[in-house]
């Protein structure tokens, strides 16, 4: 049986922009432009985990706001 993942995405919009980002070790050819992402650890809810992989991937803050 496969353990199901809980994931998050973000879409982190300021000023009416999309933040988008490219990975500086891999080749956009391969991972392409991406949107902050990742695993939800055990016992975090999932905004906090949308802010803390926000900043992970960007070094940007932020806050859920729906």
């Amino acid at each position: 049986m496969v353990t199901p993942v809980r994931k998050v995405v973000c879409y982190a919009v300021q000023q009416g922009h999309l933040l988008v980002f490219t990975h500086k070790d891999v080749p956009l050819e391969i991972t392409g432009v991406q949107v902050p992402a990742g695993t939800i650890r055990p016992g975090e809810e999932a905004a906090a985990a949308a802010v803390r992989e926000l900043h992970e991937e960007t070094g940007r803050s932020g806050r859920v706001l729906r």
